[in-house]
């Protein structure tokens, strides 16, 4: 005969804690995974930015829209490193929930393990339903504020001069919109672009300063000491 199926056992105290420290191991390991994965991101962006700029001077012949080429590749990069950014943070906030809590009580004996416990709750919650802590256009923002505000910025300095200089130095206002010409397209316009996306840099960099991250939601200490750890 087949024996009666056994009703679900609780684990111990000490089975529920080893657990719960091989996974956090294993969080830790796939939180530092993608933080490298934005590392590799922004390395590509830098490496782009860098390459652009000795080419595009390097060469007087090359017209100076190969900054606009620049400037979108970079753009395409913070989009990747933004999605890349959302998924850092998802898993940083399980690891910061047990940094908070579960290492927390192991240090000081007092390891919280009930099943109404806030913390127990919420992860065994995140684990079932797991969902991102941030919207996208936040973590575009985040971002562009902590890393391509600088990229973008050296970028448009470097196309202005570019304008500036090649094919020859321009001596008035009037030439200088003259070789900022997009072919048919006028000078004027040129520069209304980069002012306009100078303006979009900002509303990025206002979104970007807000703390709104998983990691943000869980960070307790001293209000003048948040940006250490939400700047990442």
């Amino acid at each position: 005969m087949v024996d009666p199926l056994k009703p679900e056992q609780k684990l111990s105290r000490g089975e529920s804690i080893t657990a719960l420290a091989h996974y956090y191991r294993a969080e830790v390991t796939r939180s530092l995974a993608w933080r490298e994965r934005l590392d590799l991101t922004t390395n590509w962006a830098v490496g782009a930015s860098a390459a652009f700029l000795g080419f595009a001077f390097a060469h007087p012949e090359i017209h100076h829209s190969l900054f606009l080429f620049a400037l979108a590749l970079v753009y395409i990069l913070l989009f990747v490193e933004a999605r890349r950014y959302r998924f850092y943070d998802a898993y940083e906030y399980r690891v910061r929930l047990m940094h908070q809590n579960f290492i927390y009580g192991v240090l000081t004996g007092k390891v919280d393990l009930a099943e109404d416990s806030y913390w127990v709750a919420e992860l065994a919650s995140d684990l079932r339903y797991p969902q991102y802590k941030m919207d996208f256009i936040y973590a575009l923002s985040r971002r562009f504020y902590a890393n391509y505000i600088y990229l973008f910025a050296i970028l448009l300095l470097g196309w202005l001069v570019k304008i500036k200089i090649h094919p020859q130095t321009a001596t008035s206002w009037q030439q200088y919109l003259e070789q900022a010409n997009l072919g048919a397209i006028p000078g004027w316009i040129t520069l209304l672009a980069m002012v306009l996306f100078i303006v979009h840099g900002g509303v990025l960099i206002h979104i970007g300063r807000r703390r709104r991250g998983g990691r943000d939601i869980l960070y307790s200490g001293p209000p003048d000491k948040k940006s250490d750890i939400s700047d990442i």
